[in-house]
């Protein structure tokens, strides 16, 4: 909770000096979190949401049965304003915060936003996760610079990367796997200590693979 309500203090402070939250966030559940905190704190905020988070929260409307909170998704839905031409994109550069993909600043239309309001320094970019290497999320944390259309252009606004994950932690991924109890267990999309960690946890009770990336495997 403690992250959350710096989320919200934080968004509240940039709406007070005349500036805009820019919130790159990760399509499928990222985002909609960041929503739904907003609104159940702040409701008063013009919150605008665009890009591949739109499509998935419309799927997971349709399916309400394997939603935690459907009817509280779709309030937020109803309660955000989402957008979907480019007189939208327009008018979310007034918003009080723009909720948009891609999560790391690799592409998607926080580029596009960012590359607007970076020229007001009332503006600020909240990242809310892990911003992996290479990433444009952390080439901003490191140098305040971003990737933009093929040039790296200077952020000279304000950035702080705040800690609302939905990944587990060690032991829940540990737990996790020890509950399924399968043969094999594939671990990738991490860093090589933190995949030979868990292969370490749990290579005496099944079968871990540790592939490198694009290599195929066939599980029999």
């Amino acid at each position: 909770m403690g992250e959350e309500r710096k989320l919200v203090d934080r968004v509240l402070e940039i709406v007070d000096r005349g500036g805009t939250a820019l919130i790159p966030a990760f399509a499928s559940g990222r985002g909609q979190d960041i929503l739904q905190i907003l609104r159940r704190e702040a409701p008063n905020l013009e919150v605008h949401y665009h890009g591949m988070g739109t499509r998935v929260t419309k799927h997971w409307m349709d399916h309400p049965e394997a939603v935690r909170d459907p009817k509280g998704l779709a309030k937020t839905w109803r309660w955000c304003r989402r957008v979907s031409s480019k007189s939208d994109r327009r008018k979310a550069l007034e918003a009080d915060a723009i909720v948009t993909t891609s999560g790391m600043l690799d592409g998607g239309p926080a580029i596009w936003y960012a590359n607007r309001l970076r020229h007001s320094g009332n503006n600020a970019i909240l990242l809310t996760g892990y911003q992996a290497e290479d990433s444009g999320g952390r080439l901003l944390l490191d140098e305040r610079k971003l990737r933009i259309y093929g040039d790296i252009v200077p952020i000279d606004i304000e950035v702080e990367q705040l800690s609302l994950s939905n990944h587990g932690g060690q032991k829940e991924l540990v737990d996790f796997a020890r509950a399924c109890n399968p043969k094999h267990t594939v671990i990738f999309h991490a860093d090589e200590e933190s995949r030979e960690a868990l292969n370490i946890l749990l290579g005496e009770e099944m079968m871990v693979h540790l592939p490198p990336n694009q290599t195929e495997i066939l599980l029999g």
